[in-house]
Formats: C-alpha cells, sequence, structure tokens
C-alpha cells in the first residue's frame, strides 16, 4: 500500500515507481513541497550542497536545474559519490525523491544546451543515474513550442512509462490568462501535455508571475484533475527570494486553488530559494507537526 508522501520515509521514496510517487503525492491532499537548485551553483554555505539545505528546511523533494546527465555534478558533493548512478546516490544522500528539469528545444539550441535538452539518450541516462522525476519545458527561444512539448513527452511516457514520473511545464513566457481565449489556449496546452501521458503539469503560482490571476489558477488546476493528474504550483519571477511573510500569503494562496504540490523555485539566493522560506513555505502548508517529522526524519529510516 503506498504512503502519502507525509508519513513517508528514505526507504520508501527509493522504491517507489513512478506511478506510486503520484499516488503518494495524491494522498498527501496538497501539503507536498519542492525545492529547486542550480545544481552548478556555489551553495549559500561552505561544505554542503543546496539540496541538502533546503531539505533540511523542510523540502520534500529536491529537483536539480541545470543538470547535464553526460557530465554529472552537483556542486557541494564529493565528485567520488557521482561516479556510479549519481542521482540515486544523491537521492540516498538526501534521503528525498529527486527531480531533473529538461528542455524540449530545436537541433540548433539542442547542441548549446547538451545533456540537459531531451533526447532518448539524456532521457536514457537520467533514468539509469536514478532521477525519479523529469520536469520537462518548452522554451520558445530555443525552439520549443507546445506540439514539440507534446509530441516528446508522449515520447518519454512511451519509452519509460512507470519507470520516471513527467511534469509538463508550459512556457511561461506565454501572457498569462486574463480572459475566456487566452485561458482557453493555457487549457488546451495543458490537456495536450496530459494526452500526451504527462503525470501533471506545472503553472505559475499567482502572486509570483505577472498577471497571474487566483480564479484563472484555479480553473486551470481543476483542468489537471479533470483528468485524475497531479496540478503543481511553482513560486517563480524570484518571488522565492522574497520575505518569508510572502511565503506564508503564498502558501495559503495555493491551497485555496487547490493544488497537489508546490514548488520554490532558484532565484532566491546563490541558485536556491533561501533556506528561511522553505521553511515558512512548510510551516504554512502543513504546519509544525509534519515540517518537523520531515526535517527530522532519518536517512537511514
Amino acid at each position: 500500500m503506498v504512503k502519502r508522501l507525509l508519513d513517508a520515509v528514505a526507504s520508501d521514496f527509493e522504491l517507489m515507481t513512478a506511478d506510486e510517487l503520484a499516488e503518494s503525492i495524491r494522498l498527501a491532499e496538497g501539503r507536498t513541497l519542492a525545492a529547486e537548485v542550480i545544481c552548478s551553483a556555489e551553495p549559500p554555505v561552505e561544505g554542503i550542497s543546496q539540496g541538502e539545505l533546503v531539505s533540511a528546511m523542510g523540502a520534500d523533494i529536491v529537483v536539480l536545474d541545470q543538470y547535464d546527465p553526460f557530465m554529472p555534478r552537483i556542486t557541494g558533493v564529493d565528485s567520488a559519490l557521482l561516479s556510479d548512478r549519481p542521482l540515486f546516490q544523491y537521492r540516498r544522500m538526501l534521503g528525498r525523491p529527486i527531480g531533473v528539469n529538461m528542455i524540449s528545444a530545436d537541433a540548433r539550441s539542442a547542441e548549446l544546451l547538451g545533456g540537459r535538452v531531451v533526447s532518448d539518450a539524456s532521457v536514457s541516462e537520467i533514468v539509469a543515474q536514478g532521477a525519479q522525476i523529469l520536469f520537462l519545458y518548452s522554451r520558445p527561444r530555443q525552439g520549443g513550442t507546445p506540439a514539440l512539448q507534446a509530441v516528446v513527452a508522449g515520447q518519454i511516457k512511451q519509452m519509460w512509462q512507470d519507470h520516471i514520473l513527467v511534469v509538463g511545464v508550459p512556457t511561461f513566457s506565454n501572457p498569462a490568462p486574463r480572459d475566456s481565449e487566452s485561458l482557453r489556449v493555457y487549457a488546451d496546452e495543458i490537456k495536450a501535455l496530459l494526452d500526451a501521458g504527462c503525470d501533471g503539469v506545472g503553472l505559475p503560482m499567482p502572486g509570483s508571475k505577472q498577471g497571474w490571476q487566483a480564479d484563472k489558477a484555479a480553473a486551470l488546476v481543476d483542468v489537471v484533475h479533470q483528468q485524475r493528474r497531479l496540478a503543481w504550483l511553482f513560486v517563480t519571477g524570484s518571488v522565492e527570494g522574497a520575505p518569508s511573510a510572502v511565503m506564508h500569503d503564498l502558501a495559503l494562496t495555493g491551497k485555496h486553488l487547490g493544488a497537489d504540490a508546490f514548488r520554490l523555485d532558484e532565484a532566491g539566493l546563490s541558485g536556491m530559494p533561501p533556506a528561511e522560506n522553505v521553511m515558512a513555505f512548510s510551516m504554512a502548508l502543513r504546519g509544525a507537526r509534519h515540517t518537523y517529522r520531515r526535517i527530522a526524519s532519518s536517512v537511514r529510516r
């Protein structure tokens, strides 16, 4: 029987399939918190990696940005640890599921982005290395389109099925959905990603991305839930580095909107959300009891 994420410990996370991890998040009823870190940036505290720091503050999931599976590097982690199945080893070190950001892009941009671009080889590598979640981005300036993103998502799920949980992220470069037509366009993109096989969709948290309104975000969360998939809200636009009181308000807003999981992005402090903001968001999202359980639970459990 799958444990709700609030109660899961390191040994549970280590064995979860993608479907089980999705169910674990769903069972937590909107109380899942991920933190994104730029794994190539210098951590703000010497001798410790960013992932360790956000985990110590209550993050349930650590998401690596700028991770290249062909040249694996996580600043603050001994390179010897990364010599064999680096993401699995880092996962065991943190006692948390690990996600990786990847990009759907055209061939010209792919040359510049290296292993960060989705390909059969790069996805095969992150799965073999131990990633449990893939956040799939589409960037218009790098040749990404909604159609290409949906095709890529379908290819990933067809090849890897239950080996990795895929979260499609419609481009945040699009104007915010503020009228019925733009809301329809966003909803259609979401449906295309879900039809392609994505296990969830990531959207901007109102209050962190220009123009995003709570009622429109709630409507899009409903679109995701109609297909029984996971709705993620990302605190982005550098607001993840705002005062901790802002995290409290955003967490409560997100609960009102009905999202299943939340992610604090990396533009707060030295390629990560500030440690105190991870704690503040967690405390508002699920209270001291569950925050302390996540912080205190040993990786040996």
